[in-house]
């Protein structure tokens, strides 16, 4: 009996054992299973933020598009107006496209920017979910993660440029920049990249090799500090739009008022054009590197006033003349029907008239009837030349008379408080723009130093998981001033509209046909990890 019951209870405790495998078994493939839906997650956002990030580059490609059609179909209009008219509509013209080319890569930026902040979390998720791996693979899908990371980097630099390379296309085409604009531009834009790279250097060069213990806390710190300046970027990125928008408002304004209306329709002869370019406002990012912003230009239009009031002076004394010529045309009339020539024909048609109305037969009727047609047709033609010359002389009247009031409207616009209105917008206008320029600078020193400060961030996150060290980081970015030395020394040789064309073709040809090689590579290592992440166990 005591047998049976130690049998049973090792055949018990046997049982037990093997439903705790079984129950240990289960848990362990679904923390497997878990982990590769992580993984796989991850690597699914990663796709989808470099989708956003290829899209935002596609649709500032189809807004720009559009802003062009819309620019040469009110190019054919201007060329079809009046030969005073064609510059002002091409002026309008030019304005509405440099404000859309300016709200296009604002968005296109915001965007970028976006997508950018979606694939760091990707790439944080994705790392993070390979902790429930083992080191082999681990270690294999960090290689693959460091060389797609690299080149990520290297294709958003790109798209961003091809952006801003397109634009600048578009600008030039339009005759909204120089070509030493251009070449001064791109100057400043390679200068402010060789600044954030040379200022990713000296952040490097703090850390040695032998940090990459301490690398995971400082690039926690280097993260939250990045958290805060992206708030401040955001909020400088706010107060630029809003500015930029109040700029788009005051330049609408100004050309479109009143007294700017009046001028164009007086036609070019009656005022000029004063004209404040644009240009490069050099300033000192906060780590002593420099940065260069476009200071937005204007027009101002000035009225010949001078010769306005000549104009009404002249239109007065045509109007005099008018009248006096109408006076002359009237009296010429009465005293013709003074003359016995008049007389004698008026009396014509009297007898004529007569005769027709006692007429007694159909035959004396129309004969009465042809010779009633006779003397009337003498009489007109003996008088319509004096009542010709009376309409002619009154529609002469009348037209001067307009023309004197239309001229007189126009004095008091450019003398009176249409004038004054327009001085008050030009001011406004020029506060805008400097305003504008204050927000863009501010702007610039916080996109700066969110740019360094989030490069810094994910280097230091880079080292901490083994995907780079602190020399490749160096040597990466000395490419990149070495880079934007030869971009500078190929944009220096620029000094007429088709070589700046021409090197804009290039740039945008060389990014085009990069991102046509880099993309696909990139794609093909996500696919790689994807593909370990799949084989796993």
């Amino acid at each position: 009996m005591k047998k049976k019951l130690v049998m049973v209870a090792v055949l018990l405790g046997a049982l037990s054992l093997g439903a705790c495998v079984d129950n240990n078994e289960s848990a362990s493939v679904e923390a497997v299973r878990n982990a590769k839906a992580e993984q796989l997650m991850s690597i699914a956002n990663l796709n989808n933020a470099n989708a956003d990030a290829k899209k935002a580059v596609s649709a500032a490609e189809v807004a720009l598009k559009e802003a062009e059609a819309a620019y040469k179909k009110a190019q054919a209009e201007a060329a079809q107006a009046e030969a005073d008219q064609q510059k002002l509509l091409l002026e309008k013209a030019q304005a509405t496209l440099e404000m859309e080319i300016e709200a296009l890569k604002l968005q296109a930026e915001a965007e970028l920017n976006a997508a950018k902040a979606q694939l760091e979390q990707a790439k944080a998720d994705l790392i993070a979910a390979l902790d429930k791996v083992d080191q082999a693979e681990k270690k294999r899908i960090k290689d693959l993660l460091g060389k797609a990371e690299e080149l990520l980097g290297d294709i958003n630099e790109e798209r961003s440029s091809l952006v801003t390379a397109k634009n600048d296309l578009a600008k030039l085409n339009a005759g909204l920049i120089t070509a030493e604009e251009v070449r001064k531009q791109t100057i400043a834009e390679q200068e402010e990249i060789k600044a954030t790279a040379q200022a990713l250097i000296t952040e490097y060069e703090k850390y040695s090799q032998e940090d990459k213990a301490n690398a995971e806390a400082a690039a926690k710190e280097a993260n939250s500090k990045k958290i805060a300046l992206g708030k401040i970027r955001e909020e400088k990125n706010t107060a630029s739009i809003i500015a930029n928008n109040d700029y788009n408002t005051a330049s609408g304004n100004a050309f479109n008022c009143h007294f700017v209306q009046a001028l164009q329709d007086m036609g070019s002869n009656y005022y000029t054009v004063e004209y404040v370019n644009s240009e490069s406002v050099s300033y000192t990012n906060d780590d002593a590197t420099t940065g260069q912003v476009w200071k937005n230009g204007y027009q101002k239009y000035v009225a010949n006033v001078d010769l306005i009031q000549e104009e009404v002076k002249s239109y007065s004394r045509g109007l005099a003349v008018a009248e006096k010529k109408l006076a002359d045309a009237k009296s010429e009339l009465t005293k013709a029907k003074e003359t016995d020539t008049y007389k004698n024909y008026a009396k014509a048609v009297t007898d004529a008239q007569k005769k027709y109305d006692e007429a007694q037969t159909g035959t004396e009727k129309e004969q009465a009837l042809y010779e009633l047609q006779a003397a009337e047709q003498t009489l007109k033609s003996y008088i319509q030349p004096y009542e010709s010359g009376i309409t002619s002389a009154e529609g002469e009247v009348e037209d001067k008379t307009e023309s004197l009031a239309e001229w007189n409207e126009y004095v008091d616009i450019v003398t009176g408080d249409d004038s004054k209105a327009y001085e008050t917008l030009i001011k406004s206008l020029v506060t805008a723009i400097d305003n504008l320029l204050d927000a863009n600078i501010a702007y610039g020193k916080a996109n700066h130093n969110y740019t360094v400060q989030a490069q810094l961030t994910s280097a230091l996150e880079n080292v901490a998981n083994g995907l780079s060290d602190y020399a490749e980081l160096i040597q990466a970015q000395k490419i990149v001033i070495t880079r934007a030395d030869e971009v500078i020394a190929d944009a220096s040789t620029i000094v007429t509209k088709e070589q700046a064309i021409a090197n804009k073709e290039k740039e945008i040809a060389q990014l085009e046909n990069s991102l046509s090689v880099n993309e696909p590579i990139y794609a093909d290592y996500l696919a790689q990890i994807k593909a370990l992440v799949e084989s796993a166990e």
